[in-house]
């Protein structure tokens, strides 16, 4: 494709639906915080299991994809992509309102954390709190609905439902990982996707390699992929969509400590020992290591806990702050 039709097919609007302009675009952005290549694999299920929507919608954007030249259909494998997502250019790029309508939510999610905000409240209350209008309320409300957070009732409150902000709940969580995760390494359909492994493994060297341009933000995320990634290998949807439920609830929690005092290089090293060993084949190894990292995650949890929740007014909207990058 010349560089000229390229920037056309760019810039020509295919017919798809904001929904699947909105999935397009968190597709977009996964492709380059992994740097992904050309060659490699555009799994429909297992994108649609990521970003927790059907195979259909999915399969539109991934066909938007192929339409724009970033994609091509390949009989029998699926999707791979034609160009390196670090040259995609794309009008999905995130917007103003996208960037503040993610800072909000991660403002209500430390808000809920820190008890800052009844477990009961209203639409109209929170727009009051942090400026917005009702449908950036709306919008984020819905988020927290989804990952299980909070819930509707038939009034006009909502309710906080899935946070985990006490010592019991996070123990409580981590104990249900170590029955689960390790286990999923062994089980009888595991299949690894070699690629993804990689692309995985190629993140966290950089960000060993370059530990001070990491963020909270930022190793979250390796980790929550590093251990999505692991489940959806086992083969078996509901170990999956477990972890991606632990992963969700556990966000606001995490970013708090690996704000504070996460080692970026430490941290990192602990995942790729065990990508290293799955890599290598050596399941058994691997989920004794997987095991092993999340012992010692229980352990640092217990003696942080009480230190970060218990956090002096003034440090802690200073903590918020320095993550959230909005005001109140």
């Amino acid at each position: 494709m010349s560089k000229n039709n390229k920037k056309k097919s760019f810039m020509e609007k295919i017919a798809i639906t904001k929904l699947q302009q909105d999935l397009f675009g968190k597709v977009v952005r996964k492709l380059k915080q992994e740097h992904a290549k050309v060659g490699d694999s555009l799994n429909e299920s297992s994108l649609a299991q990521q970003f927790e929507v059907s195979r259909t919608p999915m399969r539109a954007v991934l066909t938007y994809m192929s339409d724009l030249g970033i994609a091509k259909a390949v009989p029998y494998k699926g999707f791979v992509l034609q160009v390196n997502a670090e040259s995609i250019e794309s009008s999905e790029e995130p917007t103003d309102q996208d960037s503040r309508q993610d800072k909000l939510y991660l403002r209500l999610l430390m808000d809920l954390f820190f008890g800052e905000i009844d477990s009961a409240f209203s639409e109209k209350e929170l727009q009051e709190r942090y400026t917005a209008n009702r449908g950036e309320i709306h919008r984020v409300l819905l988020v927290l609905e989804n990952d299980g957070i909070l819930r509707r009732s038939p009034g006009y409150k909502w309710h906080l439902d899935g946070v985990l902000n006490t010592l019991e709940r996070h123990t409580e969580s981590y104990r249900c990982r170590l029955i689960f995760e390790p286990s999923g390494l062994l089980e009888p359909s595991w299949k690894m996707s070699l690629s993804a492994f990689e692309q995985c493994r190629e993140r966290h060297v950089k960000a060993i390699q370059n530990p001070q341009c990491v963020t909270a933000i930022d190793l979250f995320s390796l980790s929550a992929d590093f251990h999505e990634l692991l489940a959806a290998s086992s083969g078996n949807r509901f170990l999956l969509s477990n972890m991606q439920q632990h992963n969700r609830m556990r966000k606001a929690t995490d970013l708090v400590s690996m704000h504070i005092q996460s080692s970026v290089s430490k941290s990192c090293q602990r995942r790729l020992d065990i990508l290293e060993l799955v890599m290598q084949g050596d399941n058994q190894a691997a989920a004794q290591k997987l095991t092993q990292l999340l012992e010692n995650d229980i352990r640092a949890m217990h003696y942080t806990y009480n230190d970060v929740i218990n956090l002096p007014q003034q440090e802690r909207e200073h903590l918020v702050r320095s993550i959230t990058e909005i005001d109140a």
